[in-house]
C-alpha cells in the first residue's frame, strides 16, 4: 500500500493499464475503503458493489492476479483481508 497514510490510496496508473471498467471500479472501491480506514474484505466490498456476487469474485481475482491487491496473511479471521499493493509491483 502507499506508505504515506495522509495521501489518498488511489494511484493514477490504474487508468493506463487497459483494465475492464469493472476491475477499475472495484479498485476505486478498495481505495475508498482504505482511505476511510475500513478493512478491505469481500463483505465490506459487497456492501457497496452494485454488481453480482460472481462479478465481485471475478474482479477480486483479477486485481489479485495483477498484484494490485494482495491478501493480508497476518489478518485474523476466516475471510481474507486485502491490502492495496505498491504500484511498482503491479503487472
Amino acid at each position: 500500500m502507499n506508505g504515506d497514510s495522509t495521501q489518498p490510496a488511489m494511484r493514477r496508473k490504474i487508468f493506463t493499464m487497459n483494465l475492464d471498467v469493472e476491475t477499475v471500479s472495484l479498485y476505486l472501491l478498495c481505495c475508498a475503503l482504505a482511505d476511510a480506514g475500513t478493512a478491505i474484505t469481500r463483505e465490506t466490498l459487497a456492501e457497496k458493489w452494485n454488481g453480482s456476487g460472481a462479478g465481485l469474485d471475478r474482479e477480486l481475482r483479477r486485481l489479485e492476479e495483477r498484484r494490485i491487491i494482495g491478501r493480508n496473511e497476518d489478518a485474523a479471521g476466516d475471510a481474507p483481508v486485502y491490502d492495496l499493493t505498491d504500484e511498482r509491483a503491479w503487472r
